[in-house]
């Protein structure tokens, strides 16, 4: 279930385009602390995207089906450039602030986003994370319903023809 959840969440992410009608995010992961060890981790492409599972707890609502609240943390990785202070020229000061541009792209792709065996995301807090140098992790929090029907046991339908016996 969290593996098709995982999967409905970058394919919606892959429909984001930059200005030039490309696919703006160059790498998708789990989330597994990459931006605080850098110097341990497999490179990856900026921006990119890592998607956080926070624990949650399950309610039983029957044949096997459980149900959760489960809160979905987007980690946006982009480049971190200093020059955003106003005596900066405005070209630098607009690179270094377009990483802002991008959260907004973010938000607004998955704001009511529905992925297979969730109700809508909503949106609910928004962590800034400049605590890496050359990077900032632009952490978006979503809350969504979840379903998982992984226990159900599905029921066969059988047909069978009765079989005469002629004595």
């Amino acid at each position: 279930m969290k593996k098709q959840l995982y999967l409905d969440i970058v394919n919606h992410l892959k429909t984001i385009k930059d200005e030039n009608g490309i696919q703006l995010f160059q790498h998708f992961d789990l989330w597994n602390r990459q931006v605080d060890f850098l110097e341990e981790e497999t490179p990856f492409n900026l921006p990119a995207v890592f998607i956080e599972f926070l624990p949650h707890s399950w309610q039983t609502l029957g044949n096997r089906k459980q149900c959760a609240d489960l809160t979905i943390r987007l980690h946006i990785v982009t480049p971190w450039f200093s020059d955003t202070a106003d005596y900066v020229p405005d070209e630098f000061q607009q690179q270094a602030v377009c990483y802002l541009d991008t959260i907004d792209k973010v938000v607004a792709a998955m704001q009511n986003f529905a992925p297979s065996n969730s109700n809508q995301w909503m949106r609910t807090q928004s962590i800034p994370n400049h605590d890496h140098g050359r990077y900032v992790d632009s952490i978006e929090e979503y809350i969504c319903n979840i379903v998982d029907t992984s226990a159900v046991q599905h029921k066969q339908q059988v047909s069978l023809s009765p079989v005469i016996l002629k004595e």
